[in-house]
């Protein structure tokens, strides 16, 4: 890999009690469940993850608890962010959505910049201070001379990084795969500017481990 050439690992956490009980649980530190560590270690087990040379988190435990079930205890957690926490619903924070259907639809307003999907933290606000943790990330690797790193967040802040780096477009917000414990691979290259070369899948990136 050249001095130039970058590798951001971006993972959303594992199945927690606020998907659990359906609710907005945005900056609610909800625990994941046993269900989804129980997933994320079948992850583990099946597929070849990336090493790489740091691993970055939002500050709430769920996310923190994927880390540790899919690297622990070999690896060790260098920094968590609360600029990588999921979005803020404010007032409306863990109110419950009761169907996949209405949350669709709050998401289809709240992307438009609708009003009646206002009053919680906006597109604009999730997109730059994730692309703030995303470019300081690039620039530790960068400063460090190391040449990748994994970042653990959330499922709406995943969507509102990859449409603020140009890979998809806001009207693709539904389209993007969040699922739980997976992500996507980021390869770039950073000098004066950033060029992104690729971006995969998670699982469609990974080899599965030799049964």
């Amino acid at each position: 890999m050249s001095k130039n050439s970058f590798q951001i690992v971006v993972i959303r956490h594992g199945f927690s009690l606020g998907n659990a009980l359906q609710t907005l649980s945005g900056q609610s530190d909800v625990p994941l469940m046993e269900k989804g560590r129980k997933e994320l270690v079948k992850f583990r087990e099946t597929y070849k993850f990336i090493d790489t040379d740091l691993y970055y988190s939002s500050d709430l435990s769920r996310c923190i608890s994927t880390f540790e079930a899919l690297f622990g205890p070999e690896k060790k957690l260098d920094k968590t962010f609360k600029e990588l926490r999921e979005i803020d619903f404010r007032e409306r924070e863990n109110e419950r959505f009761l169907s996949r259907d209405k949350l669709v639809a709050l998401f289809e307003k709240w992307i438009v910049d609708d009003p009646e999907a206002q009053g919680v933290e906006s597109f604009d606000e999730i997109k730059d201070r994730m692309l703030k943790v995303f470019y300081q990330t690039l620039d530790d690797l960068k400063n460090n001379n190391l040449h990748s790193a994994t970042l653990f967040t959330h499922s709406c802040a995943m969507r509102c990084l990859l449409i603020g780096l140009g890979l998809f477009t806001r009207d693709q917000y539904h389209q993007i795969s969040v699922k739980n414990g997976q992500g996507y691979v980021i390869n770039v290259e950073y000098d004066d500017k950033l060029v992104i070369k690729e971006c995969v899948a998670l699982f469609d990136y990974l080899e599965k481990k030799n049964k």
